[in-house]
């Protein structure tokens, strides 16, 4: 059952290995105060694990694996590397423009299932504005934090067709209501 999964991650290895011949880091954790990623005195910190990073002499590559069907989130994964090429940079003291990022697909199926499940190694660099939209998302949970009302506003205010969120939503009513 795995072993599409493990002979992809292979041929993506070989890939990788072209460039980037050692490897630096296995399940790297990142935990770094999120203050030192973006504008905030809120004292929480950021956390992440890397899957691989890659190096060759003093360039890195940052590695993610990815089981998705299909590779339509990749811009999502990009935001998200992003995060972890910053805080890598400032975990290891080394200078961003030294890293990049890969997104390695391992799970990619058709829509109609042959049954065969392929591989894609994505090594598109994240847009400009990759941090623009992660630090716009992370301001919107520290809100949140804050303001936990707020959370349970945009909540309401959107038609999630979800039993456990509607079940969320409505104890929220009941409780406010109890307080009021």
């Amino acid at each position: 059952e795995h072993t599409p999964y493990k002979e992809n991650i292979e041929k993506m290895l070989v890939e990788i290995k072209k460039e980037y011949p050692e490897l630096a880091e296995a399940e790297e954790e990142l935990r770094i105060p999120l203050s030192k990623l973006i504008q905030t005195e809120d004292a929480i910190n950021f956390k992440g694990f890397i899957d691989a990073v890659f190096k060759n002499k003093d360039n890195y590559l940052i590695v993610d694996w990815k089981t998705d069907k299909k590779a339509d989130r990749a811009s999502e994964h990009r935001q998200q590397l992003e995060s972890y090429k910053r805080g890598f940079s400032i975990k290891k003291g080394i200078p961003i423009d030294k890293i990049k990022v890969a997104i390695c697909f391992i799970g990619l199926r058709r829509t109609i299932n042959t049954g065969k499940i392929e591989c894609m190694f994505d090594d598109k660099q994240p847009a400009k504005s990759a941090f623009d939209t992660f630090t716009k998302k992370a301001n919107k949970i520290l809100e949140w934090k804050k303001n936990p009302d707020s959370f349970f506003q945009e909540l309401m205010e959107k038609e999630v067709k979800d039993d456990l969120w509607r079940s969320v939503v409505e104890q929220y009513k009941k409780e406010k209501k109890k307080s009021n």
